[in-house]
């Protein structure tokens, strides 16, 4: 699709630059005791995830999202690159926007 007025793309895809995330590097593994460390240098744990509230089957998914983390962000990453990519008629923007505003959530961006 053209822009008539320019024979430019009317849908330009927008930039995807990637900066190194601020977050634990991963891979992530669960540790016991509902505990997610890190695999690279020391393997410290760095997260706890308690059952209070949630209750025992729902804490220890949540244990299982945390740690999928660090992986998750890294697809997340890969699937921009390709849907930006393929996205110069704007048909992948819902995608597009979507992958964008979840990876500005896991760097730390604005919180919806």
């Amino acid at each position: 699709m053209r822009n008539p007025a320019s024979g430019m793309p009317a849908h330009a895809p927008m930039a995807h630059t990637f900066t190194a995330p601020r977050f634990t590097p991963g891979p992530w593994r669960r540790c016991g005791h509902r505990q997610i460390a890190s695999m690279a240098g020391a393997g410290l744990p760095i997260c706890e995830v308690w059952s209070g509230g949630v209750g025992i089957e729902q804490a220890d998914a949540n244990e299982c999202l945390i740690a999928a983390a660090p992986a998750l962000h890294a697809a997340l990453r890969a699937a921009l690159v390709t849907v930006a990519g393929l996205n110069a008629d704007g048909a992948f923007d819902d995608a597009e926007h979507a992958i964008r505003a979840a990876l500005d959530l896991a760097e730390g961006g604005a919180h919806e």
